[in-house]
């Protein structure tokens, strides 16, 4: 699985049953997180702080949506991606900062609409800096737990994840970073069509790491460059009886893709690189283009490559 959205093709596999489905989406996911939600705000009161709003939306087009390794089984497919934070920032002495808030978003595809989701997340941070100003060394610790419902429904999983982050600004044009996580991912298995092999093929469980490094050209213009490696189940949708089949941990039906299209649950490890140009429009906007490329290689040499060119827009209010 590889981390946020993906996307124009094939009128063949669109699925035009699961239209328009995104508000009944966004009323499961909020029913599912709200109780996480509002637990993980009411930490926040505890103490005084700030509250702080960000939004982001990102465009995105992936030739690979099914991360599918043959040709004739590849998808691609266009997406709109939005993400709405709000979080209370509270000050613990001069070295610690806690955060408590939550985490609305959604995504809706072009044509795969059955992949159209939408999320709720409660997360929790506590960040530590090991000095004053913009140059100090920083650490931070995260956890959250989250609902994302899809229009197709299968796809649904409760979401669990943990990180740290660490962090520096070196001078007035670099700055590095780097992340550690485990997500888990449950959703509700299939009924297995075999006896021997688990229907669970959209439950995952993974670990990544993330590295980045930021350099400003001016006091408006930023390139980005970023690293990632991640570890753990994948999920590959093919036809089925697929070469996936004899090393796949779970296999079900993926109508999402087309009458006939199974998704095989697989053990992979995914390296990416992503490019990046952000351009500050003011002191609150930032919009930018990226291009990412991840390559997977799964057992039973299951391999698979996608690309993914991107604009983005970023606000923090």
């Amino acid at each position: 699985m590889r981390p946020g959205s993906r996307s124009p093709p094939a009128a063949t596999l669109h699925n035009a049953n699961m239209r328009c489905q995104v508000p009944r989406t966004f009323s499961g996911a909020i029913r599912a997180s709200l109780p996480a939600f509002l637990a993980m705000c009411a930490l926040s009161h505890t103490a005084h702080g700030d509250w702080t709003l960000a939004t982001s939306t990102v465009l995105s087009h992936d030739n690979n949506v099914g991360n599918a390794r043959d040709y004739a089984s590849v998808v691609e497919d266009s997406n709109a991606a939005a993400t709405l934070s709000l979080l209370h920032l509270t000050q613990l002495g001069e070295s610690y900062s806690f955060a408590a808030g939550g985490i609305l978003s959604g995504q809706v595809y072009d044509h795969l609409s059955g992949l159209n989701n939408a999320s709720l997340e409660g997360a929790l941070s506590l960040k530590r800096k090991w000095g004053l100003g913009a140059f100090a060394p920083w650490a931070r610790a995260s956890l959250s737990v989250g609902r994302a419902d899809y229009a197709d429904g299968y796809r649904s999983a409760t979401i669990y994840r943990a990180s740290l982050e660490v962090g520096k600004r070196f001078d007035e044009r670099i700055s590095l970073w780097a992340n550690y996580g485990y997500e888990r991912r449950r959703a509700a298995p299939a009924e297995a069509e075999y006896y021997w092999i688990s229907g669970d093929a959209f439950s995952q469980n993974g670990r990544t790491l993330k590295a980045g490094m930021q350099y400003s050209l001016s006091a408006r213009l930023s390139v980005s460059l970023g690293s990632l490696w991640r570890h753990g189940d994948v999920i590959s949708t093919t036809a089925a009886y697929s070469y996936a089949y004899v090393n796949s941990k779970a296999v079900a039906a993926d109508p999402t893709f087309g009458e006939g299209a199974y998704a095989y649950r697989l053990n992979g490890t995914t390296y990416g690189a992503r490019l990046g140009v952000e351009y500050s429009l003011s002191a609150h906007s930032l919009i930018g283009c990226g291009f990412q490329r991840l390559e997977t290689h799964a057992d039973g040499a299951n391999n698979y490559g996608d690309s993914m060119p991107q604009l983005t827009w970023n606000y923090r209010f």
